[in-house]
């Protein structure tokens, strides 16, 4: 049996008129014959009753309906899945992003992504910045949500973010109660920062800012995860500077001040032009609408 001989049944079943079922299917009545007879001996049943002037379903042919009809239902909704899925509107999307992401622009595309495209099944990967490339590279992550890479590379890249760093500092700092502070006041102060090796592009824009005041922060603690670092700053280790974002941590015992002067801090989106994944291209489109 095949797909035609069960959408003529289902049709001749619906009429019960050989030759209404023959014009709805848009073919004549010998070859509608042929396919239910066809259809029967591959069943082993008659599916049919055949009088000299109607047609009526057996009992076998009652139960063949039901589950013909949901056979094909379903068979409907598989090619349009997949038919879905070839376009990029259903599936899965793995976006690796830094902590520092999720205080800024992750949850906004996820949410626009996640409205246009609510079959796309979205996995979210929080990792370091310097472990980015070889997830995108390797395919085991679609979307890359970071600083600028500082070495060359294959990826495609748009930026999207830039903001100020601001300045964190122990509640009991002496600059504490100020507007605003000058990172050349911090210059006495022993400072919590990241590796270069971690996130080397926030790593420069920290040491840009110390030395346009003449001088090299003397690094007490290095942490990995910007949340990390204000938890230290909290505790009283040391200050820090860190991207505006996180004055949204509204951490008990850190104090999140404005900087005098502060480089901009940029942050896009990376992908790999080879990936294949549909749901990709849908994601790179929805950024050029924005």
């Amino acid at each position: 049996m095949d797909i035609r001989q069960l959408r003529s049944f289902l049709t001749l079943a619906d009429t019960l008129n050989f030759r209404r079922a023959a014009e709805r299917l848009n073919i004549t009545q010998p070859p509608l014959s042929r396919q239910i007879a066809a259809l029967e001996e591959s069943v082993g049943t008659p599916l049919f009753w055949r009088h000299s002037r109607s047609v009526g379903l057996t009992p076998a042919g009652e139960q063949f309906r039901t589950d013909v009809s949901r056979l094909l239902d379903d068979l409907d909704v598989a090619v349009q899945s997949a038919r879905s899925a070839a376009e990029g509107e259903r599936g899965t999307l793995t976006i690796a992003f830094t902590m520092y992401a999720a205080w800024n622009i992750l949850p906004e595309l996820v949410a626009s992504f996640s409205d246009a495209y609510p079959d796309v099944a979205l996995a979210l990967d929080e990792t370091l910045p310097r472990d980015l490339h070889a997830a995108l590279v390797n395919g085991s992550a679609d979307v890359g949500i970071s600083f600028p890479l500082r070495f060359a590379h294959t990826l495609q890249y748009r930026p999207l973010f830039h903001e100020p760093l601001c300045a964190v500092l122990p509640e009991t700092h002496r600059l504490a109660g100020e507007t605003i502070v000058s990172v050349g006041d911090l210059a006495p102060d022993p400072f919590i920062t990241f590796p270069s090796t971690t996130a080397p592009a926030l790593h420069e824009a920290v040491t840009a800012c110390c030395r346009l005041y003449d001088f090299e922060p003397s690094i007490r603690v290095e942490a990995h995860l910007q949340q990390t670092i204000v938890n230290l700053v909290a505790k009283g280790l040391g200050v820090a500077l860190v991207p505006n974002s996180m004055r949204r941590m509204q951490l008990a015992g850190a104090v999140f001040l404005p900087l005098v002067e502060s480089p901009q801090v940029e942050q896009g989106v990376y992908w790999n032009a080879d990936n294949p994944n549909p749901c990709l291209h849908r994601f790179i489109e929805g950024l050029d609408a924005t």
